[in-house]
């Protein structure tokens, strides 16, 4: 092969690897549904991402003003995003068979709703969003976490288990459906207390996407990822 060849083929090989991020990381799960027009930060690019495109550890999800997204994981945990959000997918570990886990994001801004799958059915479950303001751990739920009300992180339990909020003020748990903490910068999570239906009713409308109930009765209750 000549060296004009040889420059051509791994020139050839870069495009391959650049177009097909997998072969840097493994797929983590899939876009699920969109409005507007998301965003996902990889590889120091911003692309336009679409319904079915996939998702892997390190993408940082972004939803300009007028824009949501749904995400499915490999183990059926869905996140849907408020707009003006910035969500990173930093790890990602789901060992079905092991029936172990280890998941930790970001959410750098915005609001996000999130109803665990397989990981939240685990005995000791490690998944785990991080925010400017404080930490949400869960125990297997659906909860709301966002930074829009206020400079304050909110936090809320919608169903489930329960779910933690930690800094290094202090810790709080909410363990009954309803319930909510508020975190404000410097202070430790306040003293967990029953949401008005108005503020769950704003919550939920914020990171809800258009016809959504719709269309998630129609998603296969199946794995994305084998």
């Amino acid at each position: 092969m000549s060296r004009l060849s040889k420059i051509s083929y791994s020139f050839l090989l870069l495009l391959c690897f650049l177009a097909n991020p997998a072969a840097a990381s493994n797929e983590i799960g899939k876009v699920v549904l969109i409005q507007g027009k998301p965003l996902v930060e990889r590889q120091n690019q911003h692309l336009f991402i679409k319904r079915n495109d996939p998702l892997f550890t390190e993408d940082v999800l972004i939803t300009p003003v007028g824009s949501k997204i749904l995400i499915k994981l490999a183990d059926k945990t869905t996140i849907s995003l408020a707009e003006n959000t910035q969500f990173e997918l930093s790890k990602y570990q789901f060992d079905k068979k092991k029936q172990s886990s280890d998941v930790s994001f970001k959410m750098l801004k915005g609001a996000f709703r999130t109803l665990t799958g397989s990981i939240g059915k685990q005995k000791q479950p490690k998944f785990e969003i991080h925010t400017p303001l404080a930490t949400i751990g869960v125990r297997g739920t659906e909860f709301w976490g966002g930074m829009i009300f206020s400079d304050a992180l909110d936090v809320t339990m919608l169903e489930g288990k329960g779910v933690y909020i930690k800094n290094e003020h202090g810790q709080v748990e909410i363990t009954r459906p309803g319930d909510g903490t508020m975190v404000s910068k410097g202070m430790k999570p306040s003293e967990v207390s029953m949401w008005s239906e108005e503020k769950l009713s704003k919550a939920a409308s914020a990171t809800a996407l258009k016809q959504q109930r719709e269309f998630e009765s129609l998603i296969p209750n199946t794995d994305y990822i084998d």
